[in-house]
């Protein structure tokens, strides 16, 4: 072999090299691409619903502690969620008078 030839190959193993890892990178940023981000609203909802699930413990959270934190929670959304902010408003009425809620959802 010579060392033209070697060089040719070497050249083309190496090109053949930055082409795999051009496109594994394309497939990553790919996948990176197809996550699905939540929004506020999502997130905010997802928060609430762990606030409410402690009223069914078996030794469920303070009602004032859960009132506070929801309340909390509606003061964000006001901003961000207007709708999700009504429903928590809804929740904590419930709360108030004792009355069992549901999960909230988006």
């Amino acid at each position: 072999m010579t060392l033209n030839t070697r060089h040719k190959k070497a050249t083309t193993a190496a090109t053949v090299v930055a082409r795999i890892k051009s496109k594994w990178k394309g497939i990553e940023m790919m996948n990176q691409s197809l996550t699905v981000t939540p929004t506020f609203a999502q997130v905010i909802a997802d928060e609430a619903n762990r606030v409410i699930r402690t009223l069914s413990l078996s030794q469920p959270a303070d009602r004032t502690s859960v009132e506070s934190a929801l309340e909390s929670l509606k003061a964000v959304a006001d901003s961000t969620a207007p709708a999700l902010a009504k429903t928590l408003h809804i929740r904590l009425v419930a709360i108030r008078n004792n009355i069992k809620v549901n999960q909230v959802e988006v």
